[in-house]
């Protein structure tokens, strides 16, 4: 038999029932696209012609939460998943030991020391295993120690101008 369906700009084509199936499998022709052959009286949708050629098409496209209700995937890592490595952490731990060597003293130890907090903070709320925590908490500790040094080497320097000037004040007053 044949039949006649119509595209979706008006225009009519003439199928052969075989040709039909395989326009309904490959999504030509749907539901809503009007069919006629000669046994019917006018043009009627596809879906309302033959209900089972329909009946082995995929079920339509879920939406975004759809999917989300659906698919519950879980929180879990995969073996031997890691966390991406943290700048700050890597920073810290940097800004720290260039605080210890003498190239910035407290001005590169402090940021180091505020890099590595936050740092410590992050990875503490890391799901996945990482070296994000020890890096932060090594920044820290030079931190601190680039700190230390650089304001004892501060006040070190504070207490020998003093004293040197008290000496030479009272060197000053003498006899010659």
């Amino acid at each position: 038999m044949e039949w006649y369906y119509a595209d979706a700009f008006g225009n009519q084509h003439a199928v052969s029932s075989a040709d039909l199936s395989g326009l309904v499998a490959t999504g030509t022709v749907t539901r809503e696209t009007l069919v006629w052959n000669e046994t019917m009286d006018r043009w009627k949708p596809a879906g309302e012609v033959c209900a089972d050629w329909f009946s082995n098409q995929a079920p339509p496209s879920l939406t975004g939460s759809q999917r989300r209700q659906a698919v519950h995937v879980p929180n879990t890592p995969f073996a031997g998943q890691r966390a991406p490595l943290d700048a700050l952490a890597v920073v810290s731990l940097v800004l720290g030991c260039l605080g210890i060597f003498g190239c910035g003293g407290p001005i590169l130890s402090l940021p180091g020391v505020v890099c590595g907090h936050i740092a410590r903070h992050r990875a503490k709320g890391e799901s996945l295993p990482s070296s994000n925590g020890g890096l932060a908490l090594a920044g820290l500790i030079v931190g601190y120690i680039g700190l230390v040094i650089s304001l004892a080497a501060i006040a070190f320097y504070v207490v020998a101008i003093v004293a040197g000037m008290m000496s030479g004040m009272e060197g000053g007053s003498g006899t010659p």
